[in-house]
């Protein structure tokens, strides 16, 4: 089967991406960070207009042979998906909005086209619920609210 690209506007595609169950193309990664492992989804949106991939992720670490995971993050990369570029424990249109350092508001971002790739099928809004929704974190207590996220490469 081919890959499927199909346009939505960020700040509706994680609700999509969340309520689907695509397949994706492609395994999930894992790289060694900080002293733990980040595990991002095979599953991207791609932002043409910033040229870059961002994924669901999660920050783990090992424990009796097996991955636990720490933190739930968002993941941006470079387009080619080769280059690490910023992750934090925010919404994608948060992380990316944190990223872009005040380039435009988060409601511009909100209505920025971005492509779904590395599904094996049509992305579809409303089959059922994979992981729970997204949005403005509410915790408020800091622990997964308002990280600072981590900078590399370029902006």
């Amino acid at each position: 089967m081919e890959e499927s690209r199909r346009k939505y506007q960020f700040g509706m595609v994680e609700d999509i991406l969340r309520e689907c169950e695509a397949e994706p193309t492609e395994p999930d990664r894992q790289t060694e960070m900080d002293g733990g492992i980040l595990l991002t989804s095979g599953i991207h949106v791609y932002v043409p207009r910033y040229e870059i991939n961002v994924h669901e992720g999660f920050f783990c670490h090992m424990e009796e042979g097996r991955l636990v995971p720490q933190n739930m993050l968002t993941v941006i990369y470079d387009r080619a998906d080769k280059e690490y570029l910023y992750d934090a424990e925010e919404n994608f249109v948060d992380t990316v909005h944190e990223w872009l350092d005040g380039q435009c508001t988060p409601e511009q971002l909100e209505q920025e086209p971005c492509e779904v790739k590395g599904t094996r099928e049509e992305v579809l809004h409303g089959k059922g619920i994979q992981t729970g929704g997204s949005g403005r974190n509410p915790c408020g207590d800091g622990t997964a609210c308002r990280s600072a996220g981590r900078h590399y490469g370029k902006r």
